[in-house]
């Protein structure tokens, strides 16, 4: 299941920090505006470290995994590619280094192809570049199916 952050979340997430600060900053305390005894003051004091700890912890894992800075970047790079003469794209995903053939061997997009037969990758050029890094292509590439000759 995955998790987005919600409105929900957000309004927890402020009311315990915003809870947090007015006992931080002794609005609510023995001797502030909201005057209550030591015993409560410890016992909310803590009850709100606890709620906001769970509140910021509930939004970290609502954060989307393919967002860059939610984690750092991994050296992972994403590149579009599609097979020739079709409309569809298709997303390969891998490290910059590894040659766009490996890429694609790994993870297969095309479910009606065989990765096994005959094919290899062009750029917008027309060049193959199909043991190329990924990271040396920006452009959208081609798999050029070969047909088998009998």
């Amino acid at each position: 299941m995955i998790h987005k952050i919600n409105s929900l979340s957000l309004i927890a997430f402020t009311l315990c920090s915003i809870l947090l600060l007015m006992v931080q900053f002794g609005v609510i305390s023995p001797s502030g505006l909201v005057v209550i005894s030591l015993f409560q003051y410890t016992l909310l004091f803590w009850s709100s470290v606890i709620a906001f700890i769970i509140s910021t912890a509930n939004l970290v894992v609502r954060i989307p995994s393919h967002a860059k800075w939610s984690t750092g970047f991994s050296g992972e790079i994403v590149r579009t590619v599609k097979i020739a003469g079709e409309n569809k794209d298709y997303f390969i995903r891998g490290v910059g280094d590894t040659s766009i053939k490996d890429v694609l061997l790994e993870n297969w997009p095309f479910s009606e192809q065989d990765p096994d037969s005959n094919w290899h990758v062009v750029d917008e050029k027309g060049n193959d570049v199909t043991g190329e890094p990924l990271s040396s292509i920006t452009g959208i590439m081609s798999v050029v199916f070969e047909e088998a000759s009998e």
